[in-house]
This record gives structure tokens, C-alpha cells and sequence, in this order.
């Protein structure tokens, strides 16, 4: 498994090359992951958590170079088609399918929560955010609304780099998902947005957990009361105690939105979890079912 920054991921297992979202081509100012998505040669299957441009962006690009599978929401099934990705080569889906990807492996899809755009959050994952609560779709949607209405106060390098990716992402997520891989040498779940329901995560038990500290994390519907770190120990202790490994924390558009600082998050789940919390590096090929 490689980390690739925000929630990308590849995974390769028994001759697949797999990634999990696609977002290699950077907004200014991150980081440099090691990557970008026209020097990706090899892909079998594309996994789009949802269409925002952090985790899409990339994928038609990719799916045309190398004849990649894309998986994904109805929204990203549009993004796709609009980029020219033949159709047989997109499967859209909503929750509650298995992908057989050969040679054994398989990608269940489960309904997902993205972390609550309309809520209060912070960058420090050991502060509590509470309140919230109860708010309607209609302010849900102007308060979403609003967050993205900040793009023409960004630098004009970012803004140029949205007009530059106009059309190839969405302001709408298009429903979250997220994936549990299942291979012979065992399982992964990937959750690339900070929100989930409790009673299908309750049933899941993968082998390895990849987390996202984003955002107010969202249980059910609703703000989760209490601070990420908090979030993130109930999150694995929900899924049995898996490996954990988390996402989502770096710099997304910096300076606006930085880095989550996670020295609270990983305390915690050190504590729960002891050497079964992992970190990774940009690039850096760890073993993921040794």
C-alpha cells in the first residue's frame, strides 16, 4: 500500500493495481506526493470515495490512459462520462454492491457519511466541537454553500488551479462511500471521509482500518459531540480493533484550510490500540496484510 496524501491510495494485491480516490495533482501550495496522475501507467481499478475534487480528480485522466475500471457514485458516473471515459468502463454505484476484481479479490461498497460541511470544526483533533445539531437541509445546504463560496478569496494560484479543473470535480459529494477490499491475505477498510452509520460499520470487522480526521465527523446524520480524537477511538473500537491507519489530515488548501493536527488522535489511538496504529509516509510502500 502507498499513501499519496489527502485519502489516495494504491493498493496492489495478486497482480492488481488498485487506488482508492485519485487526487495526485495537487492544489498549490501542498505538498508534492511523489506522483501525478499522468505518470500512472497501471491501473485496474479506480475507487472514487465521492466527487469532490480531493479525492476524484485524476481519475478520468487515468481511466483513459490505462483502460481502468471507475468505480463511484452517480455523480462521479457524470464527471466521467463528461471526461470521455467510455461508459462500459464506469460502475456506478450506491452502497450494498461487491466489485469482483479477479484473482480472488473483491470490493464490497457500503453507504457512507461525508464529515459535516455545515458544521462548526477545528484543527486541533484533542478540542471538543459541540452544537449543531438538528439543523435543517435547507441551512444545511446555504451553510455548504457558503464554505464553498470562499474560493475567490484564495490566492490566485488556487483559483487558477479550480479554473484549470473546472468540470473534471463537483461541489456536490454525490453520496459518500466507502470500500472494504477482501483478498485471501485478508481485508482493508477504506473510509475516505470522516463520517459514517453506525449500524453498518458496527458490522464490519477489516484487518485494517484506513480512517479520515477531517472536518466535524458526522455519526448517523448528525455532528459527532466531542473532539476527533474521541471520534476516532469509538470509530475503532466500533470496527473491533483493527490496524489503523489515518487520512485526510494534511494540508488540503493551505493557508485556508492547513493541517489537522493530530498529536491528540494519535495519542489516543496509541492508547486504545498500542503498536496497531501505523503511520505512513508519501510514496512509501508499506506491507498492508503481511
Amino acid at each position: 500500500m502507498e499513501w499519496f496524501g489527502c485519502a489516495t491510495f494504491r493498493v496492489r494485491v495478486d497482480g492488481l493495481a488498485l487506488f482508492f480516490d485519485t487526487y495526485l495533482d495537487k492544489a498549490p501550495d501542498v505538498p508534492a506526493v511523489g506522483l501525478v496522475a499522468d505518470d500512472v501507467v497501471e491501473a485496474d481499478f479506480l475507487f472514487i470515495s465521492h466527487a469532490h475534487f480531493d479525492h476524484v480528480l485524476g481519475a478520468g485522466r487515468i481511466a483513459l490512459a490505462t483502460g481502468a475500471t471507475v468505480v463511484g457514485n452517480h455523480e462521479v458516473a457524470h464527471l466521467m462520462a463528461d471526461d470521455g471515459v467510455p461508459e462500459e468502463q464506469v460502475l456506478a454505484v450506491s452502497g450494498g454492491e461487491a466489485v469482483d476484481c479477479g484473482n480472488g479479490v473483491a470490493v464490497r461498497v457500503l453507504p457512507a457519511l461525508h464529515s459535516c460541511l455545515f458544521a462548526a470544526s477545528g484543527a486541533d483533533s484533542g478540542a471538543a466541537c459541540l452544537g449543531d445539531l438538528g439543523i435543517s437541509a435547507q441551512e444545511r445546504k446555504l451553510r455548504t454553500e457558503g464554505l464553498f463560496g470562499l474560493l475567490p478569496t484564495l490566492s490566485d494560484r488556487t483559483q487558477a488551479y479550480f479554473r484549470d479543473h473546472e468540470g473534471h470535480a463537483s461541489p456536490r459529494d454525490g453520496v459518500q462511500l466507502a470500500y472494504v477490499l477482501e483478498t485471501r491475505h485478508g481485508s482493508l477498510l477504506v473510509s475516505a471521509s470522516s463520517g459514517y452509520w453506525r449500524g453498518i460499520f458496527a458490522t464490519e470487522r477489516p484487518d485494517v482500518a484506513i480512517l479520515a480526521a477531517a472536518g466535524r465527523p458526522n455519526i448517523d446524520g448528525e455532528p459527532y459531540q466531542g473532539s476527533m480524537g474521541d471520534f476516532l477511538v469509538e470509530q475503532t473500537r466500533l470496527l473491533g480493533s483493527p490496524r489503523v491507519v489515518l487520512c485526510h489530515h494534511d494540508p488540503l488548501l493551505p493557508p485556508v484550510v492547513p493541517a489537522l493536527d493530530v498529536t491528540h488522535a494519535e495519542a489516543a489511538l496509541r492508547e486504545e490500540i498500542g503498536g496497531r496504529y501505523q503511520v505512513l509516509e508519501y510514496g512509501r510502500s508499506v506491507p498492508l496484510l503481511p
